[in-house]
């Protein structure tokens, strides 16, 4: 006690700051246990016997892990198991996100620190783009993926590039804010534009590119509505799982349901818990700044 009182005093802050900071932290517990114990329930729903669970959903029993190998042999849609539900959400999450931001990057650098014409009237119509409601073009896009015939396969990777204008508008502003004193010294040592780009810029900008592609990874991972509709011959997680959910419902098996989704959020778990460094950094690192 004595240590925390010296503390806020070496802080030199008021009664009111001390209690201002006191609720914040309290709600900061609140809202973190809250969801550890929501990650925690899911885990152990799907470790639960289904007898047990149908007679007591909130009940505690001895968790049996046989339910998580048995996901992988009753889950299934449109003919796809488990596995292979799994291997197209890594497919269309890792490699979609990543061209998606690979190819922004290069055109926010070039329309940020080169003066073309029509520089200005490109940041005006991608910030337009932006305002546009998505699923407002949805019927547009359908039609166009029908006729261009990648409803069903694995050229739909290509849609990823429909996140441009967001992450443009991040890129955008990130190679603005950064001073050109290193390009121009590779200029003067005779580097091309390109070389300028990916040994002295697009280094710089690793922090922001490693940040936005977890977001964008994040949400194709969960996506369930785009995959539903243009992808119905090759589900993703997210869709096996949804379809699951009514024949867990009348089985009674909802215990391999929450197996599911448990096995569905180690993923994500996973990747914040190893790159939680690199999205919590300032994505402004690195550089001169001007």
């Amino acid at each position: 006690m004595r240590t925390l009182t010296h503390y806020w005093k070496s802080r030199h802050l008021s009664v009111s700051e001390i209690i201002l900071r006191c609720i914040a932290f309290l709600l900061f517990i609140a809202v973190a246990a809250s969801y550890l114990y929501l990650i925690f329930w899911c885990f152990y729903s799907g470790m639960r016997n289904a007898d047990d669970f149908a007679q007591n959903p909130f009940g505690f029993s001895l968790p049996q892990i046989s339910n998580y190998w048995e996901v992988f042999s009753a889950i299934e849609s449109n003919g796809t198991s488990f596995f292979g539900m799994i291997g197209n959400s890594l497919f269309f999450s890792f490699l979609g996100p990543f061209l998606c931001i690979f190819v922004t990057c290069q055109f926010a650098y070039a329309a940020a620190k080169y003066r073309f014409p029509g520089n200005k009237l490109l940041y005006i119509i991608v910030l337009g783009v932006t305002i546009l409601p998505l699923y407002g073009t949805s019927n547009g896009m359908y039609k166009l993926l029908y006729n261009l015939g990648w409803m069903n396969t694995y050229w739909m990777i290509l849609t990823s590039l429909g996140g441009f204008n967001i992450y443009f508008l991040f890129f955008y502003a990130f190679f603005q804010s950064l001073s050109w004193t290193y390009a121009e010294a590779a200029q003067v040592d005779g580097a091309n534009p390109w070389q300028i780009f990916y040994r002295v810029m697009l280094p710089q900008a690793i922090p922001m590119f490693g940040s936005l592609f977890l977001m964008c990874w994040i949400t194709e991972w969960n996506s369930y509505a785009s995959a539903l509709i243009y992808l119905p011959n090759l589900p993703t997680l997210a869709v096996g799982i949804y379809n699951f959910k009514t024949l867990a419902i009348y089985s009674g098996r909802m215990d391999l349901l929450y197996a599911a989704c448990a096995i569905s959020m180690l993923p994500p778990l996973l990747l914040f818990a190893f790159c939680n460094k690199t999205l919590m950094s300032n994505v402004s690192i690195g550089g001169i700044k001007e």
